[in-house]
């Protein structure tokens, strides 16, 4: 489907009841809306969780078990380094104990510095090596779903280019099809998939349309560098926006199972030094989001890290409905605190659950 025809496909998609696309002509972006997906309530969403760092202590894999329980999900994400495997799991081997179905990341390395700084990894390129140690893992593991890599759009976590991870990509649905498992990519990011869309505005003419966009989807200091006009032009973000759109076209084609993406709410509140108290969650972004990667792309969408900037528990609670009212597949919360401007946890360092756990934990049981 041509760009600008998709386009028209999902801002003119009918809803519950008839609504104005976020660039209605005339309106303040304050006052426009996007339109949504159709209502899909009574599609069953698979919850699940990923327990990690909590007020600057680490979660063994016992405690992850503990709050995932406590949270009343089914669900978990766990992850296995390839160049770290010396053939057992034991985040995997703890959550099959206690009777949890995993999402597994399978990530070429680590992309860390035993400092904890970024260090990005390449993603491989020798496939029949990559292809021997997925079947060593896969003969020994049997996920829910397999998810390749984590970010795959991440500069921070990787190097290579788009093509790279597409043939990457490839062989990974090749050999977990082979195992008779589902499979995905490791999560297109928010930042990813909002530039991609404030792009496809702009290239069809549209600055109010996508400026409007940009209101509701960027923090405001990148908004600002957004309509100066130059921003679209640094060729860090035209390198990630060619390098997303790769990723698209190649979602559209490849034998995925279902094509997942990251997203943290308010998403305006994204950044370092943010007050994210001071913003209210739009969910009609959000259905926005999720209806274009299912027009972009035609496969079921999924989340296996979604999460939250702020400890309001109505936030959580309004998510989780976002959640389900647009169908998602599989939607695993990041419960993990991440400092400001970053993730907030479920839980505090003893695995109890806060009040915004406790609104998560009610939203499933009544759901």
């Amino acid at each position: 489907m041509k760009l600008e025809a998709l386009l028209l496909s999902v801002l003119l998609m009918p809803v519950k009841q008839s609504c104005n696309n976020i660039a209605s002509t005339g309106e303040s972006s304050s006052n426009s809306t996007i339109t949504a997906t159709s209502d899909t309530t009574n599609q069953h969403v698979k919850f699940g969780v990923m327990v990690a760092k909590t007020e600057g202590q680490m979660v063994g894999p016992e405690k992850q078990i503990r709050v995932a329980k406590a949270l009343g999900v089914n669900y978990i994400r766990a992850k296995i380094d390839m160049q770290g495997w010396d053939g057992t799991s034991e985040a995997y081997e703890a959550a099959k104990a206690a009777d949890l179905k995993v999402l597994l990341n399978i990530n070429y390395g680590v992309p860390r510095t035993a400092a904890g700084e970024h260090d990005p990894v390449p993603f491989p390129t020798d496939m029949n090596a990559y292809t021997k140690s997925l079947n060593s893992i896969l003969d020994k593991y049997k996920p829910e779903l397999v998810v390749i890599e984590n970010e795959e759009d991440n500069p921070n976590y990787h190097e290579g280019t788009a093509d790279d991870y597409i043939n990457e990509l490839k062989t990974g649905i090749q050999v977990a099809h082979s195992h008779g498992l589902k499979v995905t990519n490791g999560g297109i990011t928010v930042r990813e998939i909002c530039l991609i869309i404030f792009d496809d505005y702009m290239q069809r003419g549209e600055k109010e349309k996508a400026m409007n966009f940009a209101q509701k989807a960027f923090p405001q200091n990148f908004v600002t560098r957004l309509g100066s006009g130059n921003m679209m032009k640094n060729p860090q973000i035209a390198r990630q926006v060619e390098f997303g759109r790769k990723l698209m076209d190649a979602y559209k084609n490849l034998d995925l199972d279902y094509v997942n993406f990251h997203w943290y709410e308010p998403v305006q509140a994204r950044g370092k030094g943010q007050d994210a108290s001071s913003i209210s969650f739009d969910p009609e972004t959000f259905a926005f989001v999720v209806n274009y990667l299912k027009e972009k792309t035609g496969k079921p969408v999924m989340s296996n890290e979604f999460g939250v900037l702020e400890t309001s528990p109505e936030l959580v609670k309004g998510l989780l409905k976002a959640v389900k009212e647009n169908g998602l597949s599989y939607a695993i919360f990041y419960s993990a605190d991440g400092g400001p401007g970053k993730a907030i946890a479920l839980q505090n360092a003893s695995g109890d659950l806060r009040d915004n756990g406790k609104a998560f934990r009610d939203f499933v049981k009544e759901h």
